[in-house]
């Protein structure tokens, strides 16, 4: 009995050395998870010009939904930061016509 309490002692105190001991790992924004971007698009003057503008964008890998709203002259974008970036999301709208640029980022 008494030798189980010293080993229960000696195992606490060595969890507790190591886990004080370990570096603490930080995740990166890679891995974070989705990032959400919001867009001002020019030159979008008729109702179907955001249909053009959402479809562009749709076909950039990593992206995971895109909203475009014509009155507002804006995209707002959900993607993996992983597999592509804010600036490729917007070079895929201007690569239609439709020039836009990266007004606001969120998680």
């Amino acid at each position: 009995m008494k030798r189980t309490a010293i080993l229960s002692t000696l195992l606490a105190v060595l969890v507790t050395a190591v886990a004080v001991t370990l570096p603490r790992v930080s995740v990166s924004p890679a891995l974070a998870g989705d990032q959400t971007i919001t867009l001002a698009v020019e030159k979008m003057y008729c109702a179907a010009c955001p249909l053009t503008v959402k479809t562009a964008i749709e076909k950039v890998a990593g992206v995971k939904d895109a909203k475009v709203d014509y009155q507002k002259k804006q995209a707002v974008v959900t993607f993996d930061p992983a597999k592509t970036t804010a600036e490729a999301v917007a070079a895929a709208s201007t690569n239609v016509g439709y020039p836009a640029r990266v007004v606001k980022t969120g998680s």
